[in-house]
């Protein structure tokens, strides 16, 4: 049994909750709640106000003059980059804590960091392999900042010891901890500008070489056949077998590990500061892709677990990071990108490819993308086959909290509190506002289960 701290953590709306602070009493009553992980959808942090010194040395602070690049800056809302940004009012904040400790539940901080705002501040922004930017059709999945860049991680390092030293949270949940969605299709050729390789260097791989193949790789892809398709099938293979026929060498697998080991490090570093700062009690992690997209999204568990206290995800499902959902949102980006390649393959073959590829060929998932953004999935099987895939490629060092949407119909969410539950996790994340008893009751039970 796993003596891991078992966890209820809500994922909560910072400013609903500073308005109804007698909900937190309600649900540590009622269903057992350890831990709250509160965020302002205007700031993208969980409200926390920047000192003089990190608003001084702030590199974002000019997002109100980028209304071209961010239209929602007239509304006053921030983009999403990393770390803190100034002129936020922490009022709200400071009152949940402040509950919060009256009636002894957990605090976890919560700001962003890579995924997004490269858009934004494109000077700051993950660069392809030919130092060209990520392609904006796939904005919705997000275009990233460098993980590399210097005064980017000193920065963001300074804004979490900054917050911590400051405000009386028990640690830290980042978001965005990760590159885009692999929907992004360009993205998964990035980040590789000058930072990077440098960054390459020291970590002792050969970018040249990883280059290389991955250009060769995208040669493949373009000139990818029917035929060539059908004889791969033949195979029954999984992605990484996919790549191996269209004679991808294993510099493009190093690629990967590589990416995976900056976020990997970074992680790591902002622990250490985060623990030296506050204390070796303040806990640190994130949510993480699910593993059949993990290692494309960034997430090399191995290496992610040396840098983080705890794994969880941003949703059960919907989103850029649902974990029931991320493989029909990259088949959604996959098969017409497919398809524009291979003239000879309809949209209905292209997805049972991908489905194949990523082991999701045995449910009854749509053969359209269309059906993919408005027919029923299969939601709770997707989502217990992800976290069977998690508990089985982790140490179980860590203690596992899967993410749970409690905006579904009740029914949908007890299949997920109990896949939670059968799977032996250390507890649950999740999101919402619940009201209704049927939900209350089965965050209550799978919670008591565990």
């Amino acid at each position: 049994m796993s003596t891991h701290p078992k966890r209820l953590i809500w994922f909560c709306e910072t400013e609903r909750v500073a308005e109804d602070l007698d909900s937190l009493t309600k649900l540590r009553d009622e269903i057992g709640l350890t831990t709250i992980m509160p965020e302002s959808f205007v700031c993208h942090t969980s409200g926390f106000t920047a000192s003089p010194e990190i608003t001084k040395s702030g590199p974002f602070e000019d997002w109100r003059t980028r209304n071209q690049l961010h239209p929602r800056a007239s509304q006053g809302i921030y983009p999403p980059v990393c770390g803190t940004v100034g002129g936020f009012d922490d009022t709200p904040l400071l009152g949940v804590i402040e509950k919060c400790r009256s009636i002894g539940i957990e605090v976890w901080g919560h700001l962003g960091l890579w995924s997004y705002g490269g858009d934004v501040y494109p000077e700051y922004a993950m660069m392809d392999i030919d130092q060209n930017p990520l392609d904006p059709k796939y904005k919705r999945w997000g275009i990233g900042l460098c993980p590399s860049r210097p005064n980017l991680v000193k920065w963001t390092r300074d804004c979490l010891v900054d917050v911590v030293k400051r405000y009386d949270i028990d640690g830290f949940d980042v978001d965005h901890s990760r590159y885009p969605a692999p929907g992004n299709l360009s993205s998964l050729f990035a980040c590789a500008c000058p930072s990077c390789q440098e960054e390459a260097g020291r970590m002792g791989y050969d970018f040249e070489r990883m280059k290389t193949g991955l250009t060769h790789l995208r040669q493949s892809l373009r000139a990818l056949t029917g035929k060539t398709i059908e004889r791969a099938l033949l195979g029954n293979p999984n992605f990484w077998q996919f790549l191996s026929v269209l004679g991808a060498d294993p510099s493009v697998l190093e690629w990967f590990h590589f990416r995976a080991k900056v976020l990997a490090r970074r992680m790591q570093e902002f622990r250490s500061a985060v623990q030296e700062a506050g204390g070796r009690d303040k806990v640190f992690g994130s949510d993480v892709f699910p593993p059949s997209i993990s290692l494309l999204g960034g997430h090399l568990y191995e290496q992610w677990e040396q840098g983080s206290d705890f794994l969880t995800g941003g949703s059960s499902s919907g989103g850029v990071v649902g974990w029931a959902t991320t493989v029909t949102n990259l088949a959604s980006e996959w098969a017409p990108a497919l398809c524009s390649v291979v003239d000879t393959l309809d949209e209905s073959d292209a997805l049972h490819l991908i489905y194949q590829l990523f082991g999701y060929d045995d449910f009854d998932l749509p053969r359209s993308v269309e059906g993919i953004e408005k027919e029923d999935l299969p939601i709770a099987e997707m989502y217990n086959r992800e976290i069977v895939r998690m508990t089985a490629q982790t140490s179980g060092n860590r203690p596992i909290y899967p993410p749970i949407s409690t905006s579904g119909p009740t029914g949908l969410v007890r299949q997920l509190c109990e896949s939670v539950s059968s799977n032996q996790c250390d507890g649950m994340l999740f999101s919402g506002n619940p009201q209704s008893p049927d939900t209350l009751s089965s965050l209550k039970d799978a919670f008591a289960s565990i």
